[in-house]
């Protein structure tokens, strides 16, 4: 008899998918643009043109895919959850979009000149096979983006506790924050060189319960809330926000993200 278990990857993408498809329209509208310098930068950066051929791999709901194709590049989003798909087809036409899984990336090798990967490596089942997946599909070059700030590192240590261990990455397992482990990682997946930058910028909130109504829709606050119940993830947050507080109420948290641009 054959085995018709799913694979561990399959399992974790089906997870994953099911986590960031919770709230999809919530996720597009208030959580998203946060991170919107860090797509901006990273366009400077890549300078895509007409006919540049670039997948986003970890789309979301296709705010970069849709910035790119603006430049007139051939843009293909792909990600593990239906609903973050779904918004982007129905909000952001202009690049193609398909669900699929980093891990086994569905397109022929070099097919794209550039690869983006924001924020969304370390979701993957086996996060070294995501890598060497980029690297084949990629003919030119790649970045990848982790968050670094210690804002970031505080708010994960906060909620992802309060998560299934299997529904939250496990920073010690793979970690993109370190510059040489990242490098070394990146030449074993097929890439020939690696260079490091971050891009560090503010984001304000008008209230600590904006603040916390934004992080609610991606994933890890999801499994947390499923997991601890949205009291104690609410509790999080707020301890969380706190010292970020400004004597008006409004809320600004500092956001650092660590990228690697690799190239074959």
């Amino acid at each position: 008899m054959s085995d018709t278990k799913p694979s561990a990857a399959a399992s974790n993408a089906a997870v994953q998918g099911e986590l960031w498809s919770s709230d999809p329209q919530s996720w597009a509208e208030t959580a998203e643009g946060r991170i919107l310098p860090l797509y901006e930068r990273i366009l400077l950066r890549l300078q895509p043109h007409s006919g540049t051929r670039l997948l986003d791999a970890g789309c979301g709901a296709g705010l970069f895919a849709d910035l790119a194709a603006r430049t007139g590049a051939k843009v293909m989003g792909l990600d593990a959850a239906p609903g973050l798909i779904a918004y982007a087809r129905a909000h952001r036409p202009g690049p193609r979009y398909v669900v699929g899984d980093l891990g086994r990336i569905p397109f022929r090798d070099d097919a794209f000149d550039t690869v983006t990967a924001f924020n969304a490596v370390h979701y993957a089942a086996d996060p070294h096979r995501a890598l060497a997946e980029i690297a084949r599909v990629s003919a030119d070059r790649a970045v990848l983006t982790v968050g670094a700030g210690p804002d970031q590192a505080r708010s994960a240590a906060l909620v992802n506790p309060l998560a299934a261990p299997a529904e939250v990455p496990d920073a010690e397992a793979f970690d993109l924050t370190d510059p040489a482990a990242a490098g070394e990682a990146l030449r074993r997946a097929g890439f020939a060189t690696a260079t490091t930058f971050d891009i560090a910028f503010d984001v304000d909130y008008a209230s600590v319960d904006a603040a916390v109504a934004a992080q609610l829709p991606a994933g890890p606050v999801t499994a947390a809330v499923r997991h601890s119940g949205r009291a104690a993830v609410d509790a999080a947050l707020r301890t969380l926000f706190a010292p970020l507080t400004r004597a008006d109420g409004t809320v600004r948290m500092g956001m650092v993200f660590r990228c690697h641009l690799a190239a074959h």
